[in-house]
């Protein structure tokens, strides 16, 4: 095989430096080739002939693996940069060394201007600290650590958009400060879950419907007999008051459950609290019980002492309601579900067996059920979206994924035990809150200085308008009433007086609440407003109704609620003072 000028110019090479080294050798030595036979000469020849052959099939032999090295390389590079994730390599101070096309392509750049940048530079302001504690748990775990964020694309330009992320990360060496971190977009899949999340909901209390609807004849009966049995004018006064008191606690449940079903249908941002879980349970248990039915005995096992929690007490609610609803399904007849709470703590060991888990301190929910259980196939995927063993049209699919991501999003995690015939267990754990919280004082009685005092109601309800007015006159206000807003506005055309309150409703014919406050400020003086609705405040801040500096109270409301909520109105803006 003949030799290319490369090999050529290497074998030339070799043998310079092969003769350098043989003369280096031979120095001061003096060879003797006189006394050699003309067949030793010919075999000394053969055996170098035969040895250059060896080499330069040794140089073939290296030059081929070296560009196979060198095409290996280059599809490395390829694969490197067109993989679908991006791949970068983070030191200790958060500084990018390296990145592939896909990284910067992500983030809207160049993978040479993605190098010795901060990683920071390209993460939404509010979601730094999350970076920061991911940084600190790569360095403080052998194992790969996950974490998800937005981060701008197109960072620098006129158009930043934000993008939600997942970094999984693991450090290179202890020697060696530097992990390496994989890069995915999970936009769609971020904007997917929030469309589970908001028709679970809707699922949820299409499953409720039945249930509540039972619960609301049960209280509007309640209702109707007692306001009856009260028109009676021969009963005495004590069983007049008895009857308007059971009246008052059907009407305060009925408000409780509507509440709740609000709180669950409406779409919010979470809103997580330090709670009681006992507390937030046992407020729901009568709405759970609704929702098995009566063949299904519903056990509640709470712990004492509970350490406090700090979630949105909604996720809970759903976490519940799920929870039950598939348990009521496996439940053929009659059976039994059982509610407990425990405080435990994982160590080491445990969070070894349990990769999502963490050592601590934790809050155990646990849900029983003597259900028929699931074989390890149906298990095995539970917790996909839209995996359902329900019959058609009896469920989607989404119950347990929402409750998955509910967890995971407050850094729980979740334990399924369960065998065929044997009933199910979901055991989920929430970290411990550290905190101390502070015991809530004693309540004080709130008066209001109102006597004098004009305060102007309008509402479009026929039966809430004359109540409202009763309400305020029991305060102290001397009160005047409009049914819409025109004629609102007409009785301030000829009303010359001070009006110190105005409370009104927001969603009126005609026009909406904001829109006639605000011209009939410009026909009469008026000190403080007060808006009022029977929509939640979410549904009406989505309509671009509310902002933080407007007062407004939630339909419907007490007369202490009433009270406290112009107080509050007081203080801030007329001086009003509390009497002791």
């Amino acid at each position: 095989m003949p030799l290319t000028e490369r090999q050529f110019n290497q074998t030339t090479q070799l043998r310079q430096i092969a003769e350098e080294m043989v003369l280096k050798k031979m120095s001061g030595m003096t060879p003797n080739f006189d006394n050699l036979t003309p067949e030793e000469v010919q075999k000394a020849f053969y055996e170098l002939s035969v040895h250059q052959i060896e080499l330069e099939m040794q140089n073939e032999e290296l030059c081929a693996i070296r560009a196979e090295l060198e095409a290996s390389r280059a599809r490395y590079f390829d694969l490197y940069n067109q993989a679908p994730a991006g791949y970068l390599t983070v030191n200790d101070q958060g500084m990018i060394l390296e990145g592939n096309q896909t990284a910067a392509t992500m983030l809207g750049t160049t993978v040479l201007e993605l190098k010795n940048q901060p990683l920071s530079n390209w993460i939404v302001f509010e979601d730094q600290d999350i970076f920061y504690h991911h940084r600190m748990s790569v360095y403080g775990n052998d194992r790969p650590q996950a974490c998800e964020l937005r981060m701008k694309s197109n960072a620098g330009s006129a158009v930043d958009k934000t993008i939600w992320v997942r970094l999984e990360s693991l450090l290179q060496s202890r020697d060696n400060p530097v992990f390496r971190v994989i890069v995915s977009d999970i936009t769609e899949k971020v904007r997917l879950t929030t469309q589970v999340h908001q028709a679970q909901k809707l699922e949820t209390i299409g499953m409720l419907a039945g249930g509540v609807a039972h619960d609301y004849n049960n209280k509007l009966a309640v209702i109707i007999g007692y306001a009856e049995l009260a028109l009676n004018n021969a009963l005495p006064p004590q069983s007049v008051q008895m009857f308007l008191e059971e009246i008052l606690k059907a009407a305060q449940l009925s408000a409780f459950v509507t509440r709740q079903l609000l709180t669950i249908a409406r779409k919010q941002p979470v809103s997580p609290v330090v709670i009681d879980l006992n507390m937030t349970i046992e407020n729901l248990l009568r709405m759970l019980k609704q929702a098995v039915g009566t063949e299904i005995e519903l056990i509640w096992r709470p712990a004492a002492s509970l350490l406090p929690v700090k979630i949105d007490p909604v996720q809970i609610d759903q976490i519940l309601l799920n929870l039950c609803m598939n348990a009521r399904v496996a439940i053929s007849d009659r059976g039994r579900i059982t509610i407990e709470t425990k405080n435990t703590e994982c160590d080491a060991a445990f969070c070894g067996e349990n990769a999502e888990s963490r050592e601590g301190k934790y809050v155990m929910l646990a849900m029983s059920d003597t259900g028929c259980g699931m074989s390890k196939e149906t298990l095995s995927h539970i917790f996909e979206p839209f995996f359902t063993t329900k019959e058609v049209n009896q469920g989607t699919g989404l119950g347990l994924t929402t409750v998955e991501a509910i967890v995971k999003q407050n850094n729980g995690f979740i334990r399924v035990a369960t065998e065929p015939g044997a009933g199910t267990t979901f055991t989920i754990f929430f970290p411990a809150f550290a905190a101390v919280t502070a015991k809530p004082g004693k309540q004080k009685q709130i008066m209001l200085s109102v006597q004098g005092e004009t305060a102007l109601v309008v509402e479009d309800e026929p039966s809430l308008l004359p109540l409202i007015k009763m309400m305020l006159e029991t305060i102290g206000y001397s009160v005047l009433t409009a049914s819409s807003p025109r004629a609102a506005l007409d009785l301030a055309e000829g009303y010359k007086n001070e009006i110190n309150l105005l409370l009104t409703d927001i969603m009126m014919p005609e026009m909406n609440g904001f829109v006639m406050a605000e011209a009939m400020k410009k026909l009469l003086p008026i000190t403080r407003i007060l808006f009022m609705s029977g929509y939640s405040s979410n549904v009406l801040a989505q309509k671009g109704f509310l902002n933080p500096d407007i007062s407004f109270i939630q339909k419907p409301f007490t007369l202490a609620d009433l009270a406290e909520k112009i107080k509050g109105i007081s203080v801030n803006e007329s001086g009003f003072h509390e009497s002791t």
